[in-house]
Parts: C-alpha cells; sequence; structure tokens
C-alpha cells in the first residue's frame, strides 16, 4: 500500500512538472506571439534622436495614427508604414526632411521604439495617457508657478489637468509663450515638457516641492518657482471702436462732451496738483497665456510751478516709472494745458461714458468715466476724479491682437 501510494504520488509530481513546463512554453509562446503583434499605433514620446557620435534630446509627443498620417504636437507632419515582415518603418514628410527615410526596426515592445537608420537613430517610449492622467493629478503641480527676476526675465509655468502646459518668459514689458503637455513621474520625481520652447523643455528634475514652492533642475541649471494665486480683478474688455465717434459723414460726434468733463478748466488742474507730490498706481498687466494679471507698482512724479503755471507730470501710463528705467534713459512726461481736456491722456477723440463711483486701493472716488481712442486701434477708459482735477482713479488700455495688451492702472496713493 505504501509503495503504491509513493509510486502514484511520484506520478502526480511527474504529470504537474510536465503540465508546468507545457504552460511555461505556451506563455513564452505567446508573449513572442504578442511582441510581434505590439501596434505601432498610437502615441509615442521621441525622447532621443543619435546622428553618428551626436546625441539630441528631443521630447516630442508623435502620434502614428491609424490612418497612416503622422502627427507631432498634434499637427500632421507626414505619412507612415510598418512592414511587419522585414521589420522596416518609413516615415515621409516633407515638413520635417529629417524625418523622412526607411528605418529598421531594431526595437518593439509595449513601452519601447526604436528606429535604426543609415544616418540616424531614433528612441520613442509609448505613452500610456490613462497613467499620465492619474500621475499629473497626484502631482500637486496644477496651477500657476512663477520665478522671480532670473537675469532680467520673469519664467511662468501654467500646469493644467490632464496634461496641458503653457509657460511665458517676461522681460522690459515683452512676453513670449509656448505651449505644449506634461508629464509627471512620481518614482523618480521628474517632469517631461514637450512644449515648443526650449526653456524648460524636456525632462525636469523635482529638487524640491511643497504646496507653495518647487524647485527644478533643467539641463543643469536650478529654478526655484512659488505658487501663484490669482489675483481676484475684474477684466473689462472694450468693445467700442474708432468709427464710433463719427457718424455715417465722418464727422465727430462728440464734440460737446468737452462740457461734460468733470475738470471744467486749466488752472483747477493747477490748483489742485499743488498739494500732491506724487500719484502712486498699481500697474496690472494681463497676461493672456496665463489668464491672470501681473502687477507692480508705478509712481509718478507731479511737479507744479505756480508762476509759470505749468505742471509736468511722469507719464506712468505708458507702464514706466523712474525706478523702473536706467539712468541714461529719459522718463516720458506730460503736461497739462487748456488744450489737453482729457490730462494726462492725448487729446484723441473721446466721449464721456457717465457718472460712477469706483473703489481703488486709494478710497472710493465719484468720478466721471470717458472713453477715448489711442495709436493702433488701442482703446482707452478713465474714470477722472470729480473733486479732485488733474488726478485719475483708474484707466483702462485695450488693445487687440497677438501684439495687443490689456493694462489696468488703478490708484493706490496721493502723496
Amino acid at each position: 500500500m505504501l509503495g503504491f501510494r509513493v509510486v502514484k504520488t511520484d506520478t502526480k509530481i511527474i504529470i504537474m512538472r510536465r503540465i508546468y513546463l507545457l504552460l511555461i512554453v505556451v506563455l513564452l509562446g505567446s508573449t513572442s506571439l504578442m511582441a510581434k503583434n505590439v501596434p505601432v499605433t498610437g502615441k509615442w514620446l521621441l525622447t532621443k534622436v543619435e546622428m553618428g557620435e551626436k546625441s539630441q534630446d528631443v521630447y516630442s509627443d508623435i502620434n502614428f495614427r491609424e490612418d497612416g498620417y503622422a502627427e507631432m504636437g498634434g499637427r500632421v507632419f507626414g505619412n507612415w508604414k510598418y512592414d511587419k515582415k522585414k521589420k522596416l518603418f518609413t516615415i515621409e514628410s516633407e515638413m520635417i526632411k529629417e524625418f523622412s527615410g526607411e528605418r529598421k526596426v531594431e526595437k518593439l515592445n509595449a513601452g519601447e521604439l526604436i528606429l535604426k537608420g543609415p544616418k540616424v537613430k531614433m528612441f520613442f517610449i509609448k505613452l500610456d495617457e490613462e497613467k499620465i492622467k492619474a500621475e499629473n493629478e497626484n502631482s500637486g503641480l496644477e496651477g500657476i508657478w512663477k520665478t522671480g527676476n532670473v537675469d532680467g526675465v520673469v519664467y511662468s509655468l501654467v500646469f493644467e489637468l490632464p496634461n496641458k502646459f503653457s509657460s511665458s518668459e517676461s522681460s522690459d514689458g515683452s512676453n513670449s509663450t509656448s505651449k505644449g503637455e506634461w508629464i509627471y513621474n512620481g518614482n523618480d520625481k521628474t517632469i517631461i515638457i514637450m512644449t515648443s520652447g526650449r526653456k524648460f523643455r524636456g525632462r525636469n528634475k523635482i529638487v524640491a516641492m511643497n504646496k507653495t514652492e518647487l524647485k527644478l533642475k533643467n539641463k543643469g541649471e536650478t529654478f526655484s518657482f512659488t505658487k501663484f494665486e490669482k489675483p481676484d480683478i475684474k477684466i473689462e474688455r472694450l468693445t467700442f471702436s474708432e468709427d464710433d465717434f463719427y457718424d455715417e459723414n465722418g464727422d465727430y460726434k462728440y464734440s460737446e462732451d468737452t462740457e461734460k468733463l468733470p475738470w471744467k478748466d486749466y488752472y483747477s488742474i493747477l490748483e489742485s496738483l499743488k498739494k500732491v507730490k506724487q500719484l502712486v498706481y498699481n500697474f496690472n498687466v494681463l497676461n493672456t497665456n496665463i489668464d491672470a494679471f501681473e502687477t507692480k507698482t508705478l509712481t509718478a512724479n507731479v511737479v507744479v510751478d505756480s508762476d509759470e503755471e505749468t505742471v509736468i507730470f511722469d507719464n506712468i501710463f505708458k507702464g514706466i516709472d523712474r525706478a523702473s528705467i536706467s539712468d541714461d534713459e529719459e522718463m516720458p512726461t506730460t503736461n497739462a494745458d487748456s488744450n489737453n481736456p482729457i490730462f494726462p491722456f492725448e487729446d484723441n477723440s473721446f466721449r464721456v461714458a457717465g457718472e460712477e463711483e469706483i473703489t481703488t486701493p486709494a478710497g472710493t472716488f465719484k468720478c466721471t468715466a470717458v472713453e477715448a481712442t489711442g495709436d493702433f486701434d488701442e482703446k482707452i477708459k478713465l474714470w477722472m476724479i470729480n473733486d479732485k482735477p488733474g488726478i485719475v482713479a483708474k484707466a483702462i488700455l485695450d488693445q487687440e491682437g497677438s501684439f495687443g495688451h490689456y493694462y489696468l492702472f488703478e490708484l493706490t496713493e496721493i502723496k
């Protein structure tokens, strides 16, 4: 009985081993089959391109669509096809000629694709959009992050969910922007940024991060960011145009509105500004890239010469003041005179929009709202304080277009 049982048990073991080996063979065979049938279609990240001994990090997303078109950054740049038997991958592109050509598929699996040609070798990793979405949501990066002044430039990074990215570089009143996508990797604490701009493009290492501070290392350079909270400032886009100031015959319609202005004569401005040395304003610039205002303080010097009956006003409505220009630059000024009814702005076409009570950081004022036109289709709206001739409580300068702007000036202090 005992011997039979032992033999029977050994037989079972042998049978189980054979089944186990058979399963391994089947699994290996199915894995090999799966590797051969890995689809090329889908979204890949081109991480690197080798050209001979030279290597270049790229970090551009490429979508090999099922219809045979190839996209980069959401834009079609050519066609592709894959010959599985010959393991040849072909890209045809007039737009990006460096991509064109036939290359051997050196590696293809669920996560990697390597294409090798006579001159160029291309490295891809497969993008899992669901995984990217989950990682990005848990990263804590969503929002706007800004640097301080870095060699005269302020950098802003905007991380949106699930994966939209934009950045801006602001310096001396100019602003450049770029857009793209981002991928957070929680395992190695990195952010891959795919964007047209060179700054922060590629792999960024998170050196340190909390709810309000972020430190990134990119290409050997370290940048410190602070979480930026959007100020609660209302945007009032100006919708009128210069044509609205003229009738069908081309005649100006608002000649009589000069009588509606609160500052009746030049001498009332002289008397009012005698006691004023400086006017301080918040200068709010709408950064359309981050859909938020960037604010700085501008101070206007006011000089009244009672004997000469003149007023010289630092025209900070140009966006600068004496503290923000170099010593060899000249501060633009404007003079009050009887021919300039909407001082300190130029006497262009204007009309009175009505009476309004507004509140700024300097207080609450009863004002006359005036709409005017500037150069290059710029629209202007200013609030002239009724009982403080010569002082504007608030002004909006709005110019549409790619090179336009939206400036908001608010009075903060009268010194």
